[in-house]
């Protein structure tokens, strides 16, 4: 099975490598030559990466939660062998 197989694959496919073409802009809350303070005097590129680490840790629990809810993933090999 790859990520184009069905449409639940294709849709996290997208969500995941959306949320890594959007660390990937050179935005002011992610990478900034210049001293830009945030909340608590902490740089806000510093926040931006927290946030985004935090909305990539949601979307991780969320994928994972759907995944153990479909029964693809809960059957074991066909083969019956160890990997």
């Amino acid at each position: 099975m790859h990520c184009l197989s069905n449409a639940f694959e294709r849709r996290w496919a997208a969500v995941f490598l959306a949320l890594y073409g959007l660390i990937m802009l050179p935005l002011p809350w992610y990478y900034n030559e210049s001293y830009l303070p945030g909340p608590l005097g902490v740089p806000m590129f510093l926040w931006g990466w927290i946030g985004h680490g935090f909305v990539v840790l949601v979307a991780i629990a969320i994928f994972a939660r759907q995944c153990l809810a479909r029964p693809e993933y809960q059957s074991l090999d066909s083969d019956g062998g160890e990997a």
